[in-house]
């Protein structure tokens, strides 16, 4: 019989790290639940059973993740196959300005709230640099390639006005892993992709937005859980670097290309570039024959 193979999802809780765990134990994997909120987290241990444990995790700080992936890691038995980078909230407050308008230039707004960059980015930054590190120590092989899934969204790869700072920082997750994808995958043997969900009724959406768009027009809960499904297959490897928009079902999912220069001089300046900033910023090559990548 083969070892389990362990996965961590954050923003477990609710929503789509719900669904991908309750997934997951359905497959036989066992999940570190990580979430910030403790009574869902607590429910859904009690829920998924001996398989999962729940982790109390604030993602955008870094002592809260690492020590969460560091309990996780020990309670499973010294492993890490997957991590899905999933919590993610919507924008805290208004960057518009529309109620501050005062008389006097001296008079600066007060600072803004950044909590959705620093859940929905800076997270996924902290979880990725983390699962590196724990799955070089797994104790022993599954021979299962090792995964990161970020969870982006749709508004990263089309902005929406409404959600100016979650749009920026979901761009920010494709970005990120569209960068990180083939050096984890050359120098790692890890593969990452990036799920991009349409507007689905999960806890991050609010009942306004589900109610003024339509049941019809979400994307179903179960169709993107499905791609996480896919990119998180024994051969899901293959889908290293996809950033996957998912708008209807799974079988429709598309994967977004990223900016290709259609200028020699743009293609020649980042080629020219990579291996040079790389060793300076990193202390080794990156591996990848950069030639054609941009």
């Amino acid at each position: 019989m083969s070892e389990a193979k362990v996965a961590f999802v954050t923003g477990a809780a609710s929503g789509f790290g719900k669904a991908i765990s309750s997934k997951l134990v359905e497959k036989g994997w066992k999940v570190a639940l990580l979430d910030i909120n403790e009574e869902a987290g607590h429910e859904l241990e009690t829920s998924l059973g001996a398989s999962t444990k729940f982790f109390s995790t604030d993602v955008s700080s870094y002592a809260s993740q690492s020590a969460s992936f560091l309990s996780a890691y020990n309670h499973f038995g010294g492993r890490l196959d997957a991590l899905v980078a999933n919590a993610g909230i919507v924008d805290r407050s208004s960057l518009y300005l529309v109620n501050h308008r005062p008389s006097a230039v001296s008079d600066v707004p007060p600072e803004p709230d950044t909590t959705a960059t620093d859940v929905d980015f800076k997270g996924v930054i902290y979880g990725t640099y983390l699962a590196v590190h724990f799955m070089r120590f797994n104790k022993s092989s599954t021979g299962y390639t090792p995964k990161i899934i970020a969870t982006s969204s749709c508004a990263g790869v089309a902005p929406h006005p409404a959600l100016p700072q979650y749009s920026g920082a979901k761009a920010g997750v494709v970005g990120f892993v569209r960068a990180v994808a083939p050096v984890l995958k050359a120098k790692e043997g890890i593969a990452m992709s990036a799920v991009c969900p349409g507007l689905s009724p999960t806890a991050v959406l609010p009942g306004v937005v589900i109610d003024a768009v339509g049941a019809d027009l979400l994307t179903p809960v179960e169709e993107v859980v499905k791609v996480f499904e896919r990119y998180l297959d024994e051969e899901g490897d293959a889908y290293s670097g996809h950033v996957g928009l998912v708008m209807e079902t799974e079988e429709q999912v598309e994967n977004v290309g990223g900016y290709k220069f259609e200028s020699e001089k743009g293609k020649g300046v980042y080629e020219a570039a990579m291996e040079p900033i790389f060793e300076a910023l990193h202390g080794s090559g990156s591996g990848l024959d950069v030639k054609g990548m941009f």
